[in-house]
């Protein structure tokens, strides 16, 4: 469960990596480089439209109405009016290019991401919650949302704004111009005090808000257990402080965004002064028109405003930057298991599966999980592992899939070593059914074929022939909609749909790990009724603590503290009247001797 002190891998005293995020943000763009080249043509008409304004405004005060000309007075209304006009109409389509484009880069971001976190290995897995992975998904690609949809072509337009807008006050009037410079080192100096000051706190609330939605994510997954232990309170209390730290950090972001904005702003009632206290004694003397004073006062919002646009978007900027890094930091993460340069790969197993002397621990500073672990599976043969909790069953397991490699020793299928196999080919080749089942939304069908519209409907109702689960399938029809994880199913029924959803894909090996735990008598029949189809149909790994399940297996060990006690068939192991024996007795009622 999720708790105070975790810090979903991220210092919050951590700087942004910038380069490396730059780098990241630049290869989202260069993929849809055509919509940002429409985008910034629409911006260059826009900012051209934009501009022009204040220049007609002086055509009007210096010549349409000191020549009173009504024609040409109202040419030149009519000139502003549809000038206004063409600046909506191109910043509309702006700005519909922008979304658009935006979208795009998302829903690609999003499709990388998922890809790439499904490539990884189950580590990177027990160190990133689901809840604080969905967060990063959602959350951070929203962030970058709003830099590509409203940040990074008006910062092309407010610079090209600034520079066309001192040209042309240039042109008129360069002493005016340059006295209206003289704050913009006021400007530079509080723009990068807010910068390096900044950082540090949009990585915390960037944290925090990753921890909220991790939080409400895993804690409302497990409402029942909650509720049966009367954790309600505690939880609200947990999420009341993740909140409050949220708040506190928010708070202080933001004072700072507002500190730095009223700085900002403080130009324009400045410059706007220094206009009509020095430009309106030009004007007195003659020495410059009314227009162009006019035309000055319209220009210092033209001017400034991409001060104040970039003050805006600077939260935005270091939002953006501290999401690209988190997001950065997944997209760099490397799975711990690839497939060699040149790999093996299988289509079929020929001969079988050999475990030799292997060794096996999750940490260096761990305990052994397997210690010297020797046996052979060949084809068409099953296998049963039994022992107590704990005692390394399913790590064998793991170890088959890659999920995990082994320290020491080595595992081979039909005598090629399982590290030079192909990841894809190998998994095409093994089902697996686990102790805890994950069943998407959706219909039954849909599952079975783990959503997968282009399997066959054929295919599905031979694995269920195959199994002999007919029954079973008419009493839950393939249409029958499944809930979240399965919720309106009993956990024997969930067994069942993954026993057939293993056999859809015909694999040639199956493992069942712990299939029929948790479940009733009744399903049990059902489901060892239908292992014992399979058994000779079949490669079978069975791991199972009811020893009901695995009579019939051809060998079966007993793993007990990370090693093989006893290996055999179920009627030697019980005439041996070792630990298996007595694990026999004491599940069906009798007092080991």
């Amino acid at each position: 469960m999720h708790g105070f002190g975790n810090d979903d891998g991220q210092d919050p005293k951590e700087k942004i990596n910038y380069k490396a995020t730059f780098r990241l943000l630049v290869g989202f763009i260069l993929p849809e480089k055509r919509g940002f080249a429409a985008a910034f043509a629409w911006l260059l008409l826009s900012t051209a439209f934009n501009l022009l304004t204040p220049l007609i405004a002086k055509h009007i005060i210096d010549k349409a109405i000191p020549a009173a000309d009504a024609r040409q007075l109202a040419f030149a209304v009519g000139a502003l009016f549809m000038n206004s006009l063409l600046f909506l109409v191109t910043n509309y389509f702006l700005r519909m290019r922008l979304v658009k484009t935006g979208q795009q880069i998302m829903t690609d971001l999003k499709k990388r991401m998922l890809a790439h976190m499904l490539s990884l290995d189950l580590p990177f897995y027990a160190e990133f919650p689901v809840g604080r992975l969905n967060a990063r998904v959602q959350a951070d690609t929203s962030t970058l949302y709003a830099l590509f949809t409203n940040t990074t072509v008006n910062i092309f337009r407010d610079i090209l704004m600034f520079f066309v807008t001192f040209g042309v006050m240039f042109y008129f009037s360069p002493k005016l111009t340059l006295m209206l410079c003289s704050v913009l080192p006021f400007v530079l100096v509080i723009s990068t005090v807010f910068l390096r000051k900044s950082s540090t706190l949009f990585i915390t609330v960037r944290k925090l808000a990753s921890e909220i939605s991790g939080f409400l994510t895993e804690h409302l997954n497990a409402a029942g257990l909650l509720q049966a232990f009367n954790r309600e309170r505690m939880t609200e209390a947990r999420l009341e402080d993740i909140n409050k730290r949220k708040f506190d950090a928010e708070l202080r972001a933001e004072l700072m965004m507002i500190i730095f904005f009223l700085s900002i702003i403080l130009v324009s009632p400045i410059s706007i002064a220094l206009i009509l206290g020095v430009g309106g004694g030009w004007a007195i003397q003659g020495t410059m028109t009314i227009g162009t004073l006019i035309m000055f006062i319209l220009y210092i919002d033209k001017l400034f405003e991409p001060i104040f646009s970039i003050s805006e978007h600077v939260s935005v900027i270091q939002r953006s930057f501290s999401a690209g890094h988190r997001i950065h930091k997944i997209l760099e993460r490397r799975p711990g298991i690839v497939d060699p340069p040149a790999p093996h790969f299988i289509h079929a197993i020929k001969d079988g599966i050999e475990f030799r002397n292997v060794w096996m621990r999750y940490a260096e500073d761990s305990p052994w999980v397997l210690k010297d672990v020797s046996f052979k599976l060949p084809k068409g043969k099953s296998l049963a592992i039994v022992g107590e909790t704990g005692g390394g069953k399913t790590t064998v397991t793991n170890l088959l899939f890659k999920f995990y490699s082994p320290d020491k020793g080595k595992i081979l299928i039909d005598g090629a070593d399982l590290s030079a196999i192909s990841l894809k080919s190998l998994r095409t080749s093994i089902g697996l059914v686990q102790q805890d089942i994950y069943l998407f939304p959706g219909t039954i069908m849909q599952n079975l074929k783990l959503m997968d519209d282009a399997i066959p409907d054929a295919m599905v109702h031979d694995a269920i022939k195959t199994v002999g689960l007919e029954h079973f399938f008419k009493k839950h029809g393939l249409n029958k909609h499944i809930t979240e994880k399965g919720a309106n199913l009993s956990a024997g029924e969930k067994q069942v749909i993954a026993l057939a959803r293993a056999m859809v894909l015909n694999q040639e090996v199956l493992v069942f790990d712990e299939a029929t735990s948790h479940i009733d008598p009744y399903t049990e029949r059902l489901i060892n009724a239908a292992m014992a189809r399979l058994l000779s149909r079949r490669t079978m790994i069975v791991i199972a603590h009811r020893l009901s399940t695995i009579r019939n297996a051809d060998n079966i060990l007993l793993v007990s503290e990370g090693e093989i006690k006893e290996s055999g068939t179920h009627a030697e192991l019980l005439a041996r009247g070792g630990v298996y024996s007595k694990f026999y007795k004491l599940q069906f009622g009798e007092e080991p001797r």
